[in-house]
């Protein structure tokens, strides 16, 4: 018993020290995640789907993940003040992900964020009708999602949420075991980009945890989302 809860103290200690993070460590870890993005849209269309560079992609929707439930989680509850930019900013992606050959009723990948941040408001909310607009807009959104990941991402979000929310070393061990569950899960149908997402996620959040910590904020608050809405344009006007 002893030795289990040593073994719980170390990894909740390892799990603390990779989610501490400064403003400046955050705006870091996005600019990796952005570079892996940009690596893998670029390799899918200029590059005829390069599987390196595709598996490099693997990793930047988890970080994305795990930051986007780290500013959710600096707050007591979710607003909806902090979810109706993403709604507007994801409808106004659909247009530049439409221009890179997805059909027009494939959603992107912001309305994962968006559908999901909706879902857990509402049924944070924990009345009735709460409960069953965030069972019926997580139903509406599946059949739609099949480019965007799915069941999966979704629940991989909302781990990353409750990952740093955690107080507990219990708690917190066991959100992150599901988050990396949830990351495995993205990509069912190849394993070796399943591991890959992981292993890239899990190894860019530890040397960023150890580095940067003097430095400061230095991207806007929207440019990840309007980079996103710009770089998948320019990429299908190449492409095409």
């Amino acid at each position: 018993m002893r030795s289990q809860d040593t073994f719980l103290t170390m990894t909740d200690s390892w799990l603390q020290r990779l989610l501490t993070w400064t403003p400046g460590q955050t705006d870091i870890i996005k600019t990796v995640a952005l570079v892996l993005m940009v690596t893998d849209h670029t390799g899918l269309l200029l590059a005829g789907n390069n599987e390196v560079m595709r598996l490099l992609g693997r990793g930047c929707f988890p970080l994305f993940g795990l930051v986007w439930g780290m500013n959710l989680a600096r707050h007591r509850d979710i607003r909806q003040s902090q979810l109706n930019p993403l709604w507007c900013w994801a409808l106004l992606a659909q247009g530049s992900f439409i221009l890179i050959g997805y059909p027009w009723y494939m959603g992107n990948i912001l309305f994962t964020f968006a559908v999901t941040g909706q879902a857990m408001r509402w049924f944070s909310l924990r009345t009735r009708n709460g409960i069953l607009l965030a069972i019926a807009i997580v139903v509406a959104w599946l059949p739609l999602s099949t480019d965007s990941y799915g069941l999966a991402g979704m629940f991989m979000l909302i781990n990353s949420y409750r990952l740093c929310r955690a107080t507990e070393p219990v708690e917190r061990t066991g959100y992150a075991v599901l988050w990396a569950v949830m990351v495995l899960l993205m990509n069912p149908s190849d394993a070796l980009q399943s591991v890959a997402g992981l292993a890239i996620a899990v190894l860019v959040v530890a040397v960023c945890a150890d580095t940067g910590k003097q430095v400061k904020r230095f991207w806007p608050a929207d440019f990840f989302v309007l980079f996103y809405v710009v770089h998948l344009a320019v990429l299908g006007i190449l492409a095409g």
